[in-house]
């Protein structure tokens, strides 16, 4: 069962109400990380992890199973993002991370 938010309680920061469920949010990262599989940029790398922070939002912790996933996207979308922070960009083509 999907958490509701309260009316009475103020959403927290990383909550998004323009999807408002973790089905949406997660929904919205897959198609993000699908067009970074067929064009990799910074952009889309940050924006997946923007989502993928949004995630763990108390809002969205619908059970234990989202939040490992949203735990196990933080940080690899971090540590994609980070590559491009490397003097070694020609390597993120091949990147371990979602390989």
């Amino acid at each position: 069962m999907q958490k509701q938010v309260s009316a009475s309680k103020a959403p927290s920061e990383l909550f998004d109400p323009e999807l408002p469920t973790s089905r949406e949010l997660m929904a919205a990262i897959c198609c993000v990380a699908t067009q970074y599989a067929l064009k990799p940029s910074h952009e889309l790398a940050v924006l997946a992890s923007e989502l993928a922070n949004k995630l763990t939002a108390p809002e969205y912790a619908d059970t234990k199973l989202i939040e490992d996933i949203a735990e196990r996207l933080v940080k690899q979308w971090k540590a994609i993002v980070n590559e491009y922070g490397t003097e070694d960009n020609w390597l993120l083509a091949t990147h371990n991370t979602l390989q």
